[in-house]
């Protein structure tokens, strides 16, 4: 019998006379090598699963005896099989809310309809705060599917998965092959002018979507009665009830007819991969672009997460064999939160043995946390078009997150389940509400600022591009030591060769009739000399730039060479580009970028400890000398890359071509190395000038609150200029 025996509502539906409605069909299914029971309304298409402990007891009603006379045959019979008071008055609500029974009579108010009001207005409550992911129905398509059984089952055999595992791995090496062009694409995915063909793509995809749930729920003998649209984040998108699939004895079918729309998108996303990597520019090219990315991103990332409740949810929740996964799991947390933390001994958990424990206990903190994490960046999306709205949302949110959980707690506490320990649970309510608030908002937490950065020279010489030229070679490697005047690499310039041959001709030319004249008419050598002084100075002119294509060094030092350059030989590059820099053995520096709003922290801190992890090397932390931040405003960096352009981190102007000019402007942060650190260190560490990476100043400890709010006044001053 159940631990929960009595309840203090039985008094109201003890002399009720209820049974299970006729309309009931009734299914028995296993569930985590447990039988269960699965209730339908042949009428709503509602569904309700139960324990066989509690079909037993519900098969046993009638009409013709009271619920309290069933119970108490019941438990006569079957003393250990017979549900609690507690239980039986939870599960007649939930029947009555769906339609499942029949009642002669119901004297007093009755708890059933006590708990079915609550239960509605549960429903309610989450549609309201729910209503960024909202349902409106439209009709029944089971009539109209029915009409095309030899479609349904010709696009959902073998012939179909053969015809989707090739056409899928077509797709795949199509995408594959074409990284390259495929990240230059995405640049434009969500410009203005590509908005309003994402958008009728994203709604195609959708409703093919829910059609490919529905063809494989019909396959399966399932019954698909309604179809209508979702509101997600106010985007409309189809949607299709397949909860006919609760009905089905394989979980297998149940996790095919969840993953059905997935299987849809990522076909129609390869098929728009071939299109694409097979057409040029234009509309195809572009539809095909977004089939691709919507297909796979968007179905994988949103689709494909268990931790959402869409189809990877389901599909998880069968094949692990726990139906009602989420919601499970916030009751499990609930239990271990009134059990060890309230003390309420006669707390029940959901889970019946270890193994759903385990999967409650990090389903439910995993979803709780992501749950936070998606409805964040959510709202600063929305917030970014419709301020207002995005405020709304963020208030809402707050709502469900913090105010709605501390009201139950409030109902929980002054309820019946804690009434043998109700002064102890307050008591400790209290406690950790304290605690939570000291944690909070009073004790000091580590605070630090990280900013990204360069190494550099403190004695240095950087080397440019002279003019527009092909880079035909490099000949010294990075972190080469070289003597002044070595060779560092070759650079070619076609023009620039053929304006000086054609300058060595003409010069010549010139040559052979200036001494001509000297010999047959001397009056006509003073404008050829003219000419051929001036054509002299501009093959002089020739040749130095000719002598500048050979870069060698300007100094004895090491060369660190520009990011990526090495993979630039053949390329053009424009004039003023960096080739690298040849730098004496000297002390170095780290210099970082520091965004306006975390640039008064530092203030102050001058002494503050710093470490530095540089790219490639963040196993090794090095410990940095005073920190100290250039205090006026710079746009230009240390380094193309700690830009966008170099693979950084820092926004740069798009007209740059250097990628050395930030969006905005920002503080100039600067550390000494240590000066008796070494070209290369036991510890694996090589600090090398141009060498990336990040530093770390510790501040003294903020109180989470605090570090908070500094954060969220920074990010509205920011975003939205508040």
């Amino acid at each position: 019998m159940s631990s929960a025996v009595f309840s203090d509502s039985w008094f109201r539906i003890a002399g009720a006379r209820v049974a299970l409605a006729a309309s009931t069909r009734v299914e028995r299914q296993r569930f985590g090598g447990e039988p269960w029971y699965v209730l339908r309304d042949a009428y709503s298409h509602r569904y309700f699963r139960v324990t066989a402990q509690a079909w037993a007891f519900i098969s046993s009603l009638s009409t013709a005896r009271t619920v309290e006379e069933n119970w108490l045959d019941f438990v006569a019979r079957r003393p250990d099989d017979a549900p609690g008071q507690e239980e039986v008055v939870r599960v007649l609500a939930q029947l009555h809310t769906a339609n499942m029974l029949t009642a002669l009579d119901l004297p007093d108010s009755g708890a059933i309809h006590r708990r079915s009001a609550v239960q509605r207005r549960r429903e309610l409550n989450s549609k309201l705060l729910g209503f960024l992911y909202t349902r409106v129905f439209l009709f029944d398509p089971d009539r109209l599917l029915n009409r095309f059984p030899k479609l349904i089952r010709a696009t959902t055999g073998l012939p179909a998965l053969l015809l989707w595992l090739a056409v899928v791995t077509a797709g795949a090496m199509a995408a594959f092959g074409n990284l390259g062009a495929l990240s230059d694409h995405s640049q434009g995915l969500l410009s203005l002018s590509n908005l309003p063909l994402l958008f009728v793509t994203l709604s195609v995809m959708k409703l093919l979507h829910e059609i490919g749930h529905a063809f494989i729920c019909k396959r399966y003998g399932g019954e698909v009665h309604a179809f209508g649209v979702m509101f997600l984040i106010l985007t409309p998108l189809p949607y299709v009830d397949t909860a006919s699939t609760w009905g089905f004895a394989s979980r297998y079918k149940r996790a095919l007819v969840s993953a059905a729309g997935m299987l849809v998108e990522l076909f129609l996303a390869a098929l728009g991969a071939m299109v694409w990597s097979v057409t040029s520019p234009g509309i195809v090219n572009s539809v095909a672009y977004n089939v691709m990315v919507v297909g796979s991103v968007s179905s994988l990332l949103f689709n494909g997460n268990p931790l959402l409740r869409f189809d990877a949810y389901y599909i998880l929740a069968d094949l692990v064999d726990i139906p009602n996964l989420y919601q499970k799991a916030q009751q499990y947390w609930m239990y271990l939160g009134d059990r060890y933390l309230l003390g309420s001994a006669n707390a029940e958990s959901p889970a019946h043995d270890r193994r759903e424990r385990l999967w409650f206990g990090f389903y439910g903190i995993a979803a709780f946390f992501y749950r936070i994490l998606v409805s964040t960046g959510i709202i600063l999306v929305v917030m970014d078009q419709w301020f207002l709205v995005g405020v709304f949302m963020a208030v809402v949110t707050a709502l469900t997150l913090l105010i709605w959980p501390l009201r139950k707690l409030w109902q929980h506490l002054n309820g019946p389940k804690v009434a043998a320990n109700r002064r102890s649970a307050t008591l400790r309510a209290l406690g950790l509400g304290a605690a939570l608030a000291a944690f909070v908002l009073v004790l000091p937490f580590p605070y630090s600022v990280r900013a990204h950065g360069v190494l550099q020279a403190s004695d240095s010489v950087l080397l440019h591009i002279p003019g527009e030229a092909r880079l035909a070679r490099l000949v010294a490697q990075p972190g080469q030591r070289l003597e002044q005047g070595e060779l560092i690499a070759v650079l070619a310039n076609p023009e620039l060769e053929a304006d000086y041959e054609l300058a060595r001709q003409q010069s010549a030319e010139l040559e052979v009739q200036y001494r001509q004249s000297l010999l047959r008419n001397r009056a006509d050598s003073a404008p050829l000399a003219e000419r051929l002084a001036a054509l002299g100075s501009q093959m002089a002119e020739l040749e130095r730039q000719r002598s500048l294509l050979m870069v060698r060094a300007p100094r004895a030092g090491r060369w660190v060479e520009a990011p990526s350059l090495h993979e630039r030989v053949g390329n053009w590059l424009s004039r003023g580009q960096p080739l690298g820099e040849v730098v004496a053995d000297a002390r170095l520096r780290f210099v970082a970028v520091v965004p306006q709003e975390q640039a008064d922290e530092l203030f102050g801190h001058g002494g503050a400890h710093a470490d530095l992890r540089l790219n490639g090397q963040s196993d090794v932390t090095l410990a940095l000398g005073a920190v100290s931040v250039i205090p006026y405003k710079r746009e230009r960096l240390a380094s193309s890359a700690l830009g966008f352009a170099g693979g950084g981190e820092i926004a740069v102007k798009p007209n740059d071509p250097s990628g050395e000019t930030s969006a905005e402007p920002f503080f100039e942060l600067r550390a000494a190395l240590p000066a008796d650190l070494a070209p290369a260190r036991a510890d694996g560490l090589a600090p090398l000038p141009g060498l990336s990476g990040m530093v770390r100043v510790d501040l003294p400890g903020k109180p989470l609150y605090a570090q908070a709010k500094k954060a969220l006044a920074q990010l509205f001053q920011k975003r939205y200029g508040l």
